[in-house]
């Protein structure tokens, strides 16, 4: 869980733990709710870490042993159930202005699965829109 400290707002930036966001590339904030649309990209990035190489080298199912098969199961299913608990409903996320070619984009800041965080995001949403309105 998150806690009030790891957010500050300093006059010309917007931090969050590590991480310092200039404010003046910072064009909006928000708390958005994640479904499991916006999760299926992790969820599938977890299996294919750690059972991705096993299924690349299996030509055909059939045709490997059967503990390769078993291998091929129970590292699919760990790396499912790994992914499930790393899966999250809320995203802090700010629209944010690159310096590179990326141009602006929504980034997340922070995710989180608890009901406090979210409520934690939205305060942190408060005081940066009123920061961004009032430098605007």
């Amino acid at each position: 869980m998150y806690q009030e400290i790891d957010f500050q707002l300093q006059p010309d930036n917007f931090c969050f733990r590590k991480d310092v966001y200039p404010l003046a590339r910072i064009h909006d904030i928000r708390v958005k709710k994640l479904g499991f649309f916006d999760n299926i990209v992790q969820l599938l990035f977890w299996i294919f870490i750690f059972s991705g190489a096993v299924w690349l080298a299996t030509p055909l199912l059939e045709q490997v042993p059967l503990w390769w098969q078993i291998l091929v199961a129970c590292l699919t299913i760990i790396g499912f159930v790994f992914a499930v608990f790393r899966l999250a409903r809320y995203a802090l996320q700010i629209e944010f202005m690159h310096v590179d070619e990326t141009g602006l984009q929504w980034v997340n800041i922070a995710r989180s699965y608890s009901r406090q965080d979210s409520a934690l995001f939205e305060q942190q949403v408060l005081k940066l829109k009123a920061v961004l309105s009032s430098n605007a």
